[in-house]
């Protein structure tokens, strides 16, 4: 865990010690430079999360109903993740109108996401009501 957060925090400062060298010269080097830090950041990321992420699944799985419940949420948190990347970035390179946009549509996301399962449970709760 150690290693994964030293590697990361590394990479963040040299990417980002590069950008603000590359600012006043080249702006568009200090762009590419702070993207690319990011997406190597994410995929470090996703690479030591994977692991848990496939045995808790596993697990869910062997437990009997819920998987599905584990793999929605699991979903929603990707959307939430992605989104909130993407709007860090765009905040980076001065766009907040764009950033403000990726988050709606993250969140617009998850919300068509949960819709059948919200419709699942209203279904059963109208059930509930006519008996």
């Amino acid at each position: 865990m150690t290693a994964f957060l030293i590697k990361v925090l590394a990479i963040a400062a040299i990417s980002a010690c590069f950008a603000l060298v590359f600012m006043p010269q080249k702006s568009e080097y200090s762009y590419i430079l702070s993207l690319a830090g990011g997406a190597l950041i994410l995929i470090i990321i996703l690479e030591s999360v994977m692991p848990s992420v496939i045995r808790l699944k596993s697990v869910f799985e062997n437990s009997g109903g819920i998987s599905g419940y584990f793999s929605l949420a699991l979903k929603a948190l990707g959307i939430a993740y992605l989104a909130g990347f993407v709007s860090d970035t765009c905040r980076d390179f001065g766009q907040s109108a764009l950033a403000s946009k990726a988050e709606l549509a993250g969140k617009c996301a998850i919300f068509i996401l949960c819709i059948p399962e919200a419709l699942s449970v209203l279904e059963v709760a109208l059930k509930f009501v006519k008996i």
